[in-house]
């Protein structure tokens, strides 16, 4: 299923990489997460404070946020941190799926644009850190052969990457173009309409 066409309640679907001006729109997407989900996403709970000063932390060169777009508003966002100065590359990768369009299957197109993204920069192996009772978390990463271990309450998953080819160059290159060229047409859209509207 390609990003750009998928629908929720009518609703497109556009899935791309966020830019720096963005951040803002992370934070509010962080803070509507309910206390439940914000306790998944980062281990522990945290308040609307700390949330704020995540999304605008100044690591954006290590740090490649993808957001889900639904209807034009950010609902989801897949993180894929690289490790410092490692070698061979590795990476973490963190998720995050407002309540209301879990189950939709946006971890899943999530996941795939980080890995497609994480092995096109010679990236080597990736991690995901989760909590023992995030079973969707969990399902998607044994969707994708994610190698998971127990410790405690958390749940470590990793997996190993090949090298990119020139099909997975053309795979990033046609979902991340395909995604900004709906998120132009939908700003177009959104504008006539409002310009319609005033007069």
């Amino acid at each position: 299923m390609n990003d750009e066409s998928s629908t929720i309640d009518g609703q497109p679907v556009v899935i791309r990489r966020l830019l720096w001006q963005e951040r803002g729109a992370l934070a509010a997407h962080l803070e509507r997460l309910s206390e439940t989900d914000r306790y998944l996403r980062f281990g522990g709970r945290v308040n609307d404070a700390f949330l704020i000063e995540y999304a605008n932390r100044s690591d954006w060169l290590q740090r490649t946020v993808f957001g889900a777009f639904v209807g034009g508003d950010l609902r989801a966002a897949g993180e894929c941190q690289i490790l410092a100065r490692d070698w061979p590359r590795q990476a973490e990768l963190a998720f995050s799926v407002e309540a209301p369009v879990q189950g939709r299957g946006i971890g899943t197109q999530l996941f795939q644009r980080l890995i497609t993204f994480a092995r096109n920069r010679r990236i080597r192996r990736v991690y995901l850190t989760t909590l023992r009772h995030n079973r969707p978390m969990r399902q998607i990463a044994r969707k994708f052969g994610m190698t998971l271990c127990s410790c405690e309450d958390e749940v470590e998953g990793r997996m190993e990457l090949i090298a990119p080819t020139p099909v997975s160059f053309w795979d990033e290159a046609l979902e991340e173009g395909g995604a900004w060229f709906w998120t132009a047409w939908n700003e177009a859209v959104s504008a006539g309409m409002r310009e319609a509207g005033s007069r």
